[in-house]
């Protein structure tokens, strides 16, 4: 499957606004308090409006352990509110699974915007060559503040005997749909 596209169903999937006015002060004060893996365009209003374009980033690496410093890339993408979007990079699929970019066992891949990450999700894992190619994010906005990131058990695009769990904690185990409170499941496809 040479050349075959690293496709996000949606990356931003999917932002669900709720309430979408909100005041210029808390987007003044929520720039100022950035932490590592934020998703904010500086040039850009940082509250989510409905029918506006707003910041999603898409983080990419190595399975295991990411409180420890890990290589990976960082994809930022710009969508409209309340639209269903799709990213893909290209060329990425030979990287990751071809040439194992990341020179280890899975790669995986979660959501970030504004100061809101989703969990973890696998996209290859070298060991058996499966692919979870579905991925959509929805997040969550409620008066312009992105309240959280959950993934989409995209279970719909296989047989139950390949709906598997698929989401991770930041400190690489596996997490529990009891534990997090949304969907954990991922369709597995071989390569």
């Amino acid at each position: 499957m040479l050349g075959r596209p690293f496709i996000l169903s949606a990356i931003s999937g999917f932002l669900l606004v709720r309430n979408a006015l909100a005041q210029n002060e808390t987007e003044a004060s929520q720039q100022s308090q950035w932490q590592e893996y934020d998703c904010f365009d500086p040039t850009a209003p940082s509250l989510v409006r409905r029918g506006q374009s707003t910041t999603v980033c898409l983080y990419v690496g190595p399975g295991g352990d990411w409180n420890s410093a890990i290589k990976y890339k960082r994809f930022s993408v710009n969508f409209v509110a309340d639209e269903f979007s799709s990213y893909n990079v290209p060329g990425s699929f030979g990287a990751i699974a071809e040439k194992n970019y990341f020179q280890s066992e899975a790669t995986h891949i979660f959501a970030a915007s504004q100061s809101k990450l989703s969990f973890q999700r696998k996209y290859y894992d070298t060991s058996d060559s499966f692919l979870y190619p579905y991925l959509t994010a929805i997040i969550d906005v409620d008066q312009g503040i992105v309240q959280g990131i959950a993934w989409d058990n995209a279970c719909i695009f296989c047989e139950e005997k390949h709906c598997l769990p698929n989401t991770y904690n930041f400190n690489g185990t596996l997490a529990t749909q009891e534990q997090i409170g949304q969907p954990v499941n991922g369709c597995r496809v071989e390569q």
